[in-house]
């Protein structure tokens, strides 16, 4: 693996590793408009969107790459106002991504979330695939955006495949099911098994699958609306499952929206299933849920949590379940055969009160202890505060992604 660590680089949402490349296939950590002391540059939209995508595209070339090669980007933003205001967010975001990106595009998704700077609206990542040949996906009577855009609904890369947010939309980009969570997450399901057939493959070729889901319920209610919401999902799943993680945000773009689910896939029978023994499980029995995947060169580490075998929440602070969490998934590494010094990108999902002091330390303490586990360079990572999770209680939930060893 190739850690990309630019000199000087401003914009990274943490020092260090900003990308890591391995063969073809470039992971890049969250990018942010910062300047070089890690303090955020621009009050608009606008600017910042600008200064993130820079940022992108400089660790790009610095990996070897364009931003013609980006195959899969997300876009988290803080956004908060009328769907008026929204709207308008958007349309200044979209203004700064069509001068980066044509048709056909990289798949997108969006979600509102909270950042970790005071100030900051946007965060970006990006997967990008050099030198090889790519196959658009685009199934026919497939849902559609409300306006023009230059982004696919997904990528096929030899046998990896590339699912951006699939939506409960109808041709014209219009919100289907507004309202009924179940109707939504059936939509959004239904729309990722047909990408995944239009590359060839299916349900049981989804290695890794992303839900956001919108709810602001507290305590008990948690739980169970995840729990209607997954039944729905259940329908679509394969048997065992991916992986993945189950993240509550503040919204999307569209206000009607409840739910999005992304994924990536890989192609062929020859895997395993990473599922080790006395270790955390979901609330619903007997759910075929899983750990990680390891197929080809990559392994997939879904979202872990600080949680005990029925899904309840083990540790009260952000330090003890962070150091849960990691060891977590050095467990599931080691059903692979994989350890740290494998992983080359990670996911860190987390939770902290609208108090800016609280939010710096807890960002704070999850490096520290991050660092414990994963010594300089380190994967790239890419860092957001959620409103919660699919359980009560608990406080981070990390993925993580690894590079297999010849």
């Amino acid at each position: 693996m190739q850690f990309v660590c630019p000199a000087s680089h401003a914009g990274g949402s943490s020092s260090g590793t900003q990308a890591v490349r391995a063969g073809s296939l470039i992971f890049v950590g969250g990018q942010m408009s910062l300047d070089e002391h890690g303090r955020v540059v621009g009050t608009d939209i606008a600017t910042q969107a600008k200064n993130a995508f820079e940022s992108l595209r400089r660790v790009l070339a610095a990996a070897g790459a364009s931003m013609s090669d980006v195959v899969k980007h997300n876009v988290y933003l803080n956004c908060n106002g009328d769907q008026a205001a929204v709207v308008d967010f958007m349309n200044e975001l979209d203004t700064v991504r069509l001068t980066y990106f044509s048709a056909p595009g990289p798949t997108t998704t969006e979600t509102f979330v909270n950042l970790d700077r005071e100030g900051a609206l946007i965060l970006v990542d990006a997967w990008a695939v050099v030198g090889e040949e790519k196959q658009l996906l685009s199934p026919p009577d497939h849902w559609n955006w409300d306006k023009q855009m230059p982004f696919s609904h997904g990528w096929k890369v030899g046998d990896l495949i590339f699912v951006g947010g699939q939506r409960s939309f109808g041709l014209m980009g219009q919100p289907l099911g507004v309202g009924d969570i179940e109707v939504q997450t059936d939509h959004a399901f239904r729309n990722l098994d047909t990408m995944l057939r239009a590359a060839g493959g299916d349900r049981h070729s989804l290695m890794r699958q992303n839900t956001y889901f919108r709810f602001f319920g507290q305590g008990r209610e948690v739980t169970s609306y995840w729990e209607k919401m997954t039944n729905v999902r259940r329908r679509y799943m394969s048997v065992p499952s991916a992986a993945g993680a189950g993240l509550r945000i503040t919204g999307f773009p569209n206000s009607d929206e409840l739910i999005q689910v992304e994924g990536i896939g890989m192609l062929g029978e020859k895997k395993q299933r990473l599922q080790p023994d006395n270790h955390w499980d979901w609330s619903i029995p007997n759910t075929q849920f899983t750990q990680g995947w390891k197929i080809g060169k990559l392994a997939f580490i879904g979202g872990q949590i600080s949680a005990d075998n029925k899904a309840k929440a083990v540790g009260h602070d952000i330090e003890t379940q962070t150091r849960n969490v990691f060891s977590f998934i050095r467990a599931v590494l080691a059903e692979g055969g994989l350890d740290e010094s494998d992983v080359a990108k990670l996911y860190i999902y987390y939770y902290a009160p609208e108090d800016w002091q609280q939010v710096a330390a807890a960002s704070a303490t999850i490096a520290d202890v991050l660092r414990e586990f994963y010594p300089e360079p380190g994967p790239c990572s890419t860092a957001i505060r959620v409103s919660g999770f699919a359980f009560e209680d608990l406080l981070i939930e990390i993925e993580a992604l690894a590079i297999c060893r010849d």
